[in-house]
């Protein structure tokens, strides 16, 4: 299939499937000339992703679109692309359009006011997950095959897990920033969605600063963190127990229970703080703009005073040097992504969807979240990942055997 059709494909899917709200704009005139001259200069060198269509969420700069990031109100059109959008875009994939998102990635519902909704392709009733709702939904039903998210608190990979797709998030500093709104910058992260491990692996290859990590030798050893397991609502427990029983069963795999024994206090305070100060003038400027969760996030970071978000950051530091030595010889952790399966729209709640996802956030590890099924009702559940930044390739080699042995 040439360039231009994939891109053709793509589009037509996309607006074929425009209730499903994931696109907020589509860059389709522009989409086909790339693809075209692709196809024209076919015998010239050609990217690893070489007419791949792609969604970025709108929380990325494409040149010659506005960013909304999830808020209403006029916005100029960006100038330039956004640094991971350019290696996109050189790495030969074509960006077809910005994507649903929660304001500010706040929250993690997938809606944004004034805004179309954003549905998840499973199950309408079912939240889409967020923040990066709707790069998730336009990988989940099939429009395109690779998606542009951010991950402040688990905002790829809580959408990844409700949409049954692959998202990931890489430590900071693996994958540039520069072109991306930010609103907690000690915490916000780019992030990745896919329809399989071994796409997002290929796509942060390709948009990595340090290029391919070097493949894993020998055992690969997995710590299954029996806490987070029950506390964990039964059928994602049973699917996490599954998920490590076949990893077990694996050669070359060593599963081990323990337990995190952490709960990231004051990271939720940390966050609030840096709102606060990245965006609270602009909140008292024209509160209208901002939803309620939002006002009442910048109030509360401001309570806090640099004193206490100092401590927080500490605590944090510390915490993220003590857990590493703990876990210093596994090559990654394995846990659900979220401990309810897919919830209602209605019912959706951040405190319940981040509450294992933010974990690796304020430890700043690589983490992954994959399918592991469905409940009893069809809802989907996710295992997560995770490992400190040196540990990306081995995170990503036991992700793969995950993902194989689960399909088998």
């Amino acid at each position: 299939m040439s360039a231009l059709e994939r891109v053709e494909r793509a589009l037509a899917a996309a607006e074929e499937r425009e209730a499903l709200g994931a696109f907020w704009a589509l860059d389709a005139e522009r989409a086909r000339r790339a693809a075209g001259e692709m196809d024209r200069a076919r015998r010239a060198r050609r990217g690893p992703l070489a007419g791949v269509p792609v969604a970025v969420k709108d929380l990325y700069d494409v040149a010659g679109l506005p960013t909304t990031a999830g808020l209403t109100g006029a916005v100029s059109a960006a100038r330039a692309d956004a640094e991971l959008v350019r290696r996109l875009r050189a790495a030969g994939a074509v960006p077809i359009g910005k994507t649903a998102m929660d304001p500010l990635g706040a929250s993690t519902g997938g809606q944004a006011p004034g805004f179309p909704a954003c549905v998840n392709p499973l199950d309408p009733a079912l939240s889409p997950g967020g923040s990066s709702s709707g790069s998730a939904v336009a990988v989940a039903a099939g429009i395109v095959p690779l998606a542009l998210g951010s991950d402040t608190a688990g905002s790829a990979r809580v959408p990844a897990a409700y949409c049954g797709i692959v998202g990931i998030k890489p430590a900071l500093g693996w994958l540039p920033r520069r072109g991306i709104v930010g609103a907690m910058p000690s915490f916000d992260a780019p992030g990745l969605l896919a329809e399989s491990v071994a796409d997002c692996a290929g796509a942060l290859a390709v948009h990595s600063a340090s290029g391919r990590a070097p493949a894993p030798r020998g055992r690969l050893r997995v710590a299954l963190l029996a806490d987070l397991v029950e506390e964990s609502e039964a059928s994602v427990a049973h699917a996490c127990a599954g998920a490590a029983a076949l990893l077990a069963g694996e050669r070359g795999v060593e599963v081990e229970e323990r337990r995190l024994d952490w709960r990231a206090d004051g990271f939720g305070a940390a966050l609030a703080y840096e709102l606060a100060e990245t965006w609270g003038d602009r909140v008292d400027a024209d509160p209208s703009r901002f939803t309620e969760l939002i006002r009442s996030t910048v109030e509360f970071g401001r309570s806090r005073g640099p004193a206490r978000y100092e401590a927080a950051m500490a605590a944090l530091s510390a915490a993220r040097r003590s857990l590493a030595r703990r876990f210093a010889r596994f090559d990654a952790v394995l846990c659900p992504t979220v401990p309810v399966p897919a919830p209602d729209r209605e019912a959706e709640s951040v405190k319940v969807s981040t509450a294992f996802t933010r974990l690796f956030n304020a430890l700043n590890w690589h983490a992954l979240s994959l399918p592991a099924g469905r409940d009893r009702t069809g809802r989907p559940i996710a295992v997560q990942l995770a490992a400190p930044p040196p540990r990306l390739a081995p995170a990503l080699a036991v992700a793969l055997r995950l993902e194989r042995v689960m399909a088998s």
